[in-house]
């Protein structure tokens, strides 16, 4: 009957050294695959912040004109008066 046992301890032993060889490779597997993951990630948002980008409308710059003068008013009704003042705005 010890012979038994200790054949079964041995065997047992055997599949332990197995199991602990297959969870480090797990362990291996899983730290290379949560790294490639980050690295995925990563590039994903990368890619969404670029199309966000190119989808936001471009905001231009444009700077104002300062008035080089005081404003004049233009005339609007067209009498005789104002026909002989502005009659370089009417020439082309």
């Amino acid at each position: 009957m010890r012979a038994v046992l200790e054949a079964r301890q041995k065997a047992a032993a055997v599949w332990v050294e197995e199991l602990e060889a297959e969870l480090e490779r797990v362990r291996t597997a899983l730290t290379e695959a949560e790294e490639v993951l980050r690295r995925r990630v990563i590039g994903l948002e990368q890619y969404l912040e670029a199309l966000a980008e190119e989808e936001a409308p471009a905001v231009a710059v444009v700077p104002q004109r300062k008035p080089t003068g005081p404003r004049r008013a233009v005339p609007t009704a067209r009498t005789r008066s104002t026909l002989r003042c502005c009659r370089w705005a009417t020439r082309r």
